[in-house]
């Protein structure tokens, strides 16, 4: 069975219906942030200072070069995944994309609620405008990687992933 491929902006759900995808479908769960941490025992927001992000981009087409050849995963990518067409060329060799599209006002609300930085929005600077600004520069790549889009505003964890399990349904009959 396809993979299914979660993309999106960070703040959208993506790890967190991930997570209950996975255990409705009995399948392994993959976090490719969480992934990229785990083998360099850093978080991303050191990655990035450390090495910059340049480096973070090459580990992570690494990490979905590695993936991407395995099938039956639920997979949580970062939100810059997209950045790299060859990314979104593996990805759907085995895996269906799925877009969790969301407002600006809920993905900052999303994000505040988080424990997790990302080096790339939580700059102290004015979020609104960073995640403007971020979600105006990437919404036509996740337009064109995603295979299908689920809007997540104003749904529970439940109705968004059963929702992906529909059209997951419909795909493998």
């Amino acid at each position: 069975m396809k993979n299914i491929v979660l993309i999106g902006m960070s703040g959208t759900g993506k790890t967190t219906i991930g997570n209950k995808l996975s255990q409705l479908l009995n399948r392994e769960f993959v976090d490719t942030d969480l992934l990229i941490e785990n083998r360099l025992c850093m978080s991303i927001e050191e990655i990035f200072i450390e090495y910059g992000e340049e480096y973070f981009r090459n580990l992570e087409s690494k990490i979905i070069d590695e993936i991407g050849k395995s099938e039956d995963l639920v997979i949580s990518t970062g939100g810059g995944i997209i950045l790299r067409e060859k990314n979104i060329i593996k990805l759907k060799e085995k895996g269906i994309l799925i877009l969790l599209e969301s407002s600006i006002e809920n993905i900052i609300k999303n994000l505040e609620r988080s424990s997790v930085v990302r080096p790339l929005i939580n700059r102290g600077g004015d979020t609104y405008k960073e995640v403007e600004n971020m979600y105006n520069t990437r919404k036509d790549l996740y337009h064109i990687a995603a295979d299908y889009i689920v809007q997540v505003d104003n749904k529970s964890i439940d109705k968004i992933a059963y929702e992906i399990l529909g059209i997951y349904s419909k795909i493998n009959s």
